[in-house]
């Protein structure tokens, strides 16, 4: 499991220095990233999620979809209230931070991450119910999220929103006997498989433009190991603690408690490439989000496989080295 996270990462790391390079070399900067961020959230994640759900109806599958969405709902829900407790700053550099922070303690990096870990551990079916925490994710992004940056929000954006729009169709396209043509999907899909790429390019384009502090300010190196550890092992840790207990005072099938395995890992990934997106989009300190994506990025290396394991033998004391079964 160690060697699949380290793949992921060494993966992650070289395309975003090929774009650190080119983005040095030919000066792109804040318009370049401005314009990939906009493709990312409003092309590549909608395309992303309504080719997920473009496969054969299943009344056990939407049933098992409807279980990952309400568990994801639970858990998304405790991360926000954890970040509220624990991020208040008295400076006004420290209020400027405190949405980047809190976007950091909710919303990880579970595609790029979170996708090829499930599929190692569960397989092919457990990427679909991954689906159920991408578009809980989502639901959470475009509401809480927008609003935790920018102190406000529009019911105009939320439901106009192409992500929010891909879910309601995807969702159509999935309890309907239907199926789309074959040239629409492929170009779906390709837009789709974008999301890694990109979302590194992105990376690499930040960091080439990154500012140094001014003259008097220092990089606040504390405050980014905070979020990290926070991220990465005290909210997995509480996570664990509060599943573990639900799990004791339901009694749920095998396939729920994968559900719920896949939910953890998920929630359990470094902070995601939505923040540094969200910190372009909305005029925020690209640089310590950058920060932020990358250094979460190099300690998960070490966390998360001890976190999945212990997931393992907490949730599920039973073998995990198959993958899931039919939904």
């Amino acid at each position: 499991m160690y060697l699949l996270v380290a793949k992921q990462l060494i993966i992650m790391t070289l395309i975003s220095v090929v774009s650190f390079v080119f983005s040095k070399k030919y000066k792109y900067g804040e318009a370049e990233s401005c314009y990939l961020s906009n493709l990312l959230l409003f092309v590549i994640t909608p395309c992303l999620i309504l080719n997920t759900f473009n496969i054969p109806y299943g009344s056990e599958k939407i049933k098992s979809f409807g279980f990952s969405m309400a568990i994801s709902f639970a858990v998304l829900l405790f991360m926000t209230v954890i970040a509220e407790i624990f991020i208040h700053s008295k400076t006004e550099i420290g209020k400027s931070r405190d949405g980047l922070d809190k976007m950091s303690f909710v919303y990880s990096n579970a595609g790029f991450i979170g996708i090829p870990l499930i599929n190692g551990i569960l397989g092919v079916q457990g990427i679909f119910f991954l689906m159920g925490y991408i578009v809980m994710f989502n639901l959470f992004l475009w509401t809480n999220g927008v609003y935790t940056i920018s102190r406000k929000i529009s019911i105009r954006q939320i439901f106009f929103n192409p992500n929010i729009i891909a879910i309601l169709l995807g969702f159509l396209l999935f309890v309907i006997p239907f199926q789309l043509p074959s040239m629409l999907s492929q170009t779906i899909k390709f837009f789709g498989d974008l999301n890694t790429a990109i979302s590194m390019i992105i990376l690499g384009i930040l960091f080439a433009n990154f500012k140094r502090p001014v003259k008097g300010e220092k990089t606040p190196f504390f405050r980014i190991a905070r979020v990290v550890v926070f991220r990465l092992i005290i909210i997995p840790v509480f996570l664990l603690i509060l599943l573990k207990l639900t799990i004791n005072f339901f009694d749920f099938s095998d396939l729920q408690k994968e559900i719920i395995l896949i939910v953890f890992i998920a929630a359990s990934c470094p902070v995601g490439m939505t923040v540094a997106s969200f910190s372009v989009l909305y005029g925020k300190e690209e640089s310590y989000s950058s920060l932020l994506v990358a250094i979460s990025s190099a300690v998960c290396v070490s966390t998360l496989p001890v976190m999945v394991k212990l997931s393992e033998i907490i949730l599920m004391p039973f073998s995990c080295a198959c993958p899931a079964t039919s939904a």
